[in-house]
């Protein structure tokens, strides 16, 4: 079996690995390989880069790990799920980070992520929804929020915009999607420090003791081995379980059922899954709609952003979302199917509901098993606060900019009962939390305020799994930003030094 060596090697070619590859290989000292189970593309090229992943307009799908899983959509490709996302660039709310300080040694909190996320920003070029991106469906939806009593909001991520409407900042450059492959790795590609190692799945971590002394992938060339001083993991919510699970960290049963060896246990390997559970208004288009929006097909499908407070909120800012989409019809996998389509989607925020991943097999190609667990938090909170959405969404869509383009059956008590809203719920693609940061002394924490692995003295996770609570925003941002402060930090301890730990 060949062997490489590196002193860090970043397992997961999306947004977080790409910032470490760009953070780790400032110092020439230190080489750095960077592993991705899709395809590279090279640095950005309009001739070389797939033109559904370039256009930002809508969501792409091509490079889906599980085509069939339409909640769990995630890019196997350099720049992850950020080259197929729908670009949006939000915040959380200050309360958001500042629930992490418990978790992180009082190291994390809205003070120390906020200059992070204001840098991502930067990177990723995020501008403002312009004019001419601008439908008259989204203009309606403005409109009616104001009429509601939502103020317009001309920053959607000022924080002292509680409530409201307003447009959403792209990472988008005209109409091409600035994912974190063209922002953080391109400015890298030409240091002799960094290797980018593409269509190589990790297959299982190898350890000597409590120090992991490499990664097996499996390619079209076979099996290879890489050996690291350092691993870090950014292979996602969905991904970093499944791989840790089958080199044996993670829950001890799960381990002994999968037939892997039990190399350290960690019950909170995979558990804690979050997103933020859906419904949808779906609505019936008519002739006015199709009027108004004669190329609709050349604008983003989904522009402006709700933010708004239920009965059950804990405190002054939102947790609602409410996403208006119109346009050529898509399915949740992001394919054409009609010509035309409107609809209200309502979010859960601050979501209480936990879900769990496992590994399915010792087999690296073989996917996940997801369980989100929307909607089953024991008090009902979730299902009280989506509803109370929807009540929203039909105050929405029964107001006279939104009556005149779109019909509106209205929900009956059937459509409102708990089996209904399981059978109908959907997620935000916004998963977190499998990884969680925490205390050694909670069962559910799986890595420190470093991302450290407890009880493991050299593999680190630094991607969205790390996150112990979801912000109230999507979590593209976030996930940069928690990247770019652990990268630093673990550079620090780096030094460039080949026996680095």
């Amino acid at each position: 079996m060949r062997t490489t060596h590196f002193n860090v090697l970043i397992v997961g070619g999306g947004a977080a690995g790409c910032v470490l590859a760009n953070r780790l290989s400032e110092d020439e000292r230190t080489s750095v390989g960077l592993v991705e189970a899709g395809p590279d593309y090279g640095r950005f090229d309009v001739r070389r880069w797939p033109a559904e992943l370039l256009d930002a307009r809508v969501p792409a799908r091509g490079h889906d790990w599980d085509a069939g899983e339409p909640c769990c959509a995630r890019a196997r490709v350099i720049g992850g799920s950020s080259a197929h996302n729908g670009c949006w660039a939000t915040l959380g709310a200050p309360p958001d980070y500042d629930a992490w300080s418990p978790y992180s040694r009082g190291t994390l909190n809205d003070r120390t992520l906020r200059p992070h996320l204001h840098d991502a920003m930067r990177t990723l070029r995020v501008r403002p929804a312009e004019a001419h991106d601008r439908t008259p469906w989204h203009e309606a939806v403005v409109e009616t929020a104001g009429r509601l009593g939502l103020p317009f909001l001309e920053d959607v991520n000022d924080e002292t915009g509680h409530e409201g409407a307003g447009w959403v900042p792209l990472n988008a450059v005209g109409s091409v999607r600035w994912h974190a492959g063209f922002a953080y790795l391109d400015p890298a590609r030409d240091r002799p420090n960094l290797q980018v190692i593409a269509d190589s799945h990790a297959a299982r971590l190898e350890f000597a003791g409590d120090r992991a002394t490499g990664l097996v992938t499996v390619g079209d060339g076979g099996e290879r081995r890489l050996s690291a001083d350092v691993i870090a993991l950014c292979c996602g919510t969905y991904g970093n379980p499944p791989l840790l699970m089958r080199s044996g960290v993670g829950p001890e049963r799960a381990l002994r059922d999968l037939g892997a060896p039990v190399t350290q246990p960690l019950p909170g390997v995979g558990a804690n899954l979050i997103d933020h559970g859906s419904l949808a208004l779906v609505l019936d288009p008519l002739p006015g709609l199709a009027a108004a929006m004669p190329d609709a097909a050349e604008s983003y499908f989904a522009q402006t952003l709700v933010k708004a407070r239920s009965s059950l909120a804990s405190d002054e800012y939102w947790d609602v979302h409410m996403v208006p989409a119109a346009g050529p019809a898509l399915d949740a996998r992001g394919r054409y199917t009609g010509p035309m389509s409107a609809s209200l989607h309502v979010y859960v925020m601050a979501p209480r509901s936990r879900g769990a991943v496992r590994a399915a097999s010792l087999d690296p190609m073989a996917p996940p098993r997801i369980d989100h667990g929307f909607f089953t938090d024991p008090a009902g909170h979730d299902e009280r606060v989506v509803l109370e959405a929807i009540d929203l969404a039909h105050e929405f869509a029964g107001s006279a900019s939104l009556a005149g383009l779109a019909g509106l059956t209205p929900w009956g008590d059937g459509r409102r009962a708990h089996s209904a809203v399981l059978a109908d719920a959907s997620g935000y693609w916004h998963p977190v939390g499998t990884c969680a940061m925490g205390p050694e002394a909670d069962p559910l924490s799986v890595a420190d305020e470093r991302g450290r692995v407890h009880g493991l003295a050299n593999v680190y996770v630094a991607d969205a799994s790390l996150m112990p609570l979801i912000p109230r925003a999507n979590t593209h941002l976030t996930t940069i930003a928690v990247a770019d402060r652990l990268g630093g930090l673990l550079a620090g301890s780096l030094g460039g030094r080949n026996d680095a730990a």
